[in-house]
């Protein structure tokens, strides 16, 4: 790591510059990932396979997938967007009292726009006007900047929405989130987006044929479908481990050792 120092001719101030080396910056690269699908496919589960992981939850749902995935998890109820605000901004504030984390998981994205959405509408007692949406993406817009500036890694999950197209009948998949912009917008604050999804293949077991579910994640696929890979991943990942992912994009070979042995340990 370089520091270099330059002196404006106008206001005479000092500005610092830190330089470093990309080979070297395993441990300054922080993974930001959206992960989407059907309610049930496994998502929760999925997530919490990420290192060492903080969840913040807002779907009770998912805290029996979280148990069983990874009992190791520690888990915030997440009540409001506020309340996420706030302990965004205490790992941000005091990284020491948080450093046993290096994931924070926030499940889902989709629940805390409703949230925001509650917020404004004073929990649907007042309609939505025009100038709440553009509120509503303003919050949203803000929530995940503050995510994608943190120093850990961050998985968010989401639903999934499909819309047909009236004229070529082409059914498009997505993140389900309300309004145009938050959905438009989306992709560009994360290193990869990952469409999650289940497909029954046949397998011969002990001479018969059984039908086993594996899920697969989809960062690289037809414009139909949205996600968006980063080098190495790309095309359809089966059965994916979060840790193994991270690993392979940070080029970090002591967190792919780990999964490794996490994967051996859980399959004892």
């Amino acid at each position: 790591m370089t520091t270099t120092t330059t002196k404006t001719s106008q206001q005479e101030k000092v500005m610092k510059f830190t330089i470093i080396n990309a080979g070297a910056s395993i441990n300054q690269t922080f993974v930001k990932c959206l992960i989407y699908g059907d309610s049930g496919v496994g998502k929760s589960y999925l997530g919490v396979t990420a290192p060492k992981c903080l969840v913040l939850l807002t779907e009770m749902n998912g805290q029996a997938s979280i148990m069983h995935s990874n009992p190791d998890a520690d888990i915030i109820h997440i009540e409001t967007d506020l309340m996420l605000a706030e302990v965004l901004k205490q790992i941000d504030s005091s990284p020491k009292d948080w450093e046993r984390y290096d994931t924070i998981v926030i499940d889902s994205l989709s629940e805390m726009q409703r949230l925001i959405k509650d917020r404004i509408t004073n929990n649907g007692r007042n309609p939505m006007k025009l100038q709440d949406w553009g509120k509503l993406a303003d919050n949203m817009r803000a929530l995940i900047r503050r995510i994608r500036s943190m120093k850990k890694n961050v998985v968010c999950l989401a639903l999934q929405e499909s819309q047909i197209d009236e004229e070529s009948g082409t059914r498009f998949i997505r993140p389900a989130f309300e309004g145009k912009k938050t959905s438009a917008e989306i992709a560009q604050y994360f290193n990869f987006v990952g469409c999650y999804y289940p497909v029954s293949e046949q397998v011969e077991r002990d001479g018969k044929i059984v039908t086993v579910i594996n899920r697969h994640l989809m960062v690289e696929g037809p414009n139909r479908v949205m996600c968006k890979p980063v080098y190495p991943l790309s095309g359809t990942i089966c059965n994916p481990n979060l840790t193994e992912l991270f690993s392979q994009v940070k080029g970090d070979k002591q967190l792919r050792l780990a999964s490794k042995r996490t994967r051996k340990s859980a399959n004892k």
